[in-house]
């Protein structure tokens, strides 16, 4: 049982978890803030015109969207961890009904850095379940049982370029903006948003222009 042997006491566990709760609510508000700022650029480069710079923009609500979900599972975890601390407590090895929790908490804290308590919830459970395991979780070994949708929302790679298009499609569509495209790119994806051609816009045959923003294209410029 490592470290904790019999002293092990799960109420530990259940302080750490609320805690973590706790925590989660003040970092939810500030990467919500954070997110909300994101899009309000991303709307305002639109109405500009500027719709690679809001393309690139998009990245930064989509990591500050993600970080978001991460953090939601993350406290459904922690309740988990409260509601079943009576099986951390007398089960030597992590509970069937607990490994997922662990598991993804055991991960996230290996990918968060300022988070004292779920660092030290990763470091009771590497104590209590062995190395192995919590190396398991941390690597992503084959049979870990870490949430699949945990994994990319902690990630650090750079969104691919298909998923940024559809966000900045979807956000167009929500603040009133056209995006009228001409660049293959571009069109090819457009879902949610009207396309037009320049020469349609400049024949006047798009209708309800008034109540919004039309944004063409000419040689993959905004003009």
């Amino acid at each position: 049982m490592g470290l904790f042997g019999r002293k092990f006491k799960a109420s530990r566990v259940t302080t750490l978890a609320n805690l973590a709760i706790s925590r989660i609510a003040i970092l939810r508000n500030q990467h919500q803030v954070r997110c909300s700022l994101a899009r309000s650029d991303v709307i305002q480069l639109l109405h500009l015109g500027r719709q690679e710079d809001a393309l690139h923009r998009v990245e930064l609500v989509i990591k500050e969207q993600n970080t978001l979900d991460a953090l939601a599972m993350m406290e459904k975890y922690c309740h988990l961890l409260i509601g079943k601390r009576v099986l951390i407590q007398t089960k030597g090895e992590c509970p069937e009904e607990l490994a997922e929790a662990v598991s993804s908490l055991i991960f996230a804290a290996s990918r968060w850095g300022e988070f004292p308590e779920l660092h030290e919830l990763r470091d009771i459970f590497t104590s209590r379940y062995g190395n192995e395991f919590a190396a398991q979780c941390v690597d992503l070994r084959n049979n870990c049982s870490v949430h699949p949708k945990m994994i990319p929302k902690l990630s650090k790679r750079h969104t691919g370029s298909g998923k940024r298009r559809n966000m900045l499609i979807d956000i167009a569509a929500h603040c009133g903006v056209t995006l009228c495209a001409e660049d293959e790119e571009t069109s090819d994806i457009t879902i949610e948003v009207k396309v037009y051609s320049k020469k349609e816009c400049a024949q006047g045959e798009v209708g309800g222009t008034e109540a919004a923003s039309v944004i063409i294209l000419e040689d993959t410029r905004i003009v």
